[in-house]
């Protein structure tokens, strides 16, 4: 059998194309990779926001509360051992 000769030209050209072809396709693939990093990122950042506006409404209606003197006196009184003129506070130890 005769074996047939392959031009250099022919061979260069092929591992040129493989590699212009390999350097495209790491390419993409690092693009889709930081695109997916970048929407996970994202999801975070829209919880977190999410988050804070709970926090942020919750704060607001706490000062809303602060502002009335009725609920600063019934909070003292619940968690301060706060007591009107002539009571006795006693503290009961927990089991």
């Amino acid at each position: 059998m005769a074996k047939k000769r392959v031009p250099k030209g022919k061979i260069i050209v092929s591992f040129l194309a493989i590699f212009i072809s390999i350097v495209l396709i790491t390419s993409v693939a690092n693009r889709v990779i930081s695109m997916i990093h970048a929407k996970r990122q994202y999801e975070q950042l829209v919880a977190q926001r999410d988050a804070l506006k709970k926090e942020r409404k919750n704060l607001d209606q706490e000062v809303k509360e602060l502002n009335n003197d009725d609920y600063v006196v019934r909070y003292a009184r619940d968690n301060y051992i706060f007591s009107k003129d002539g009571e006795k506070a006693v503290i009961v130890p927990e089991e």
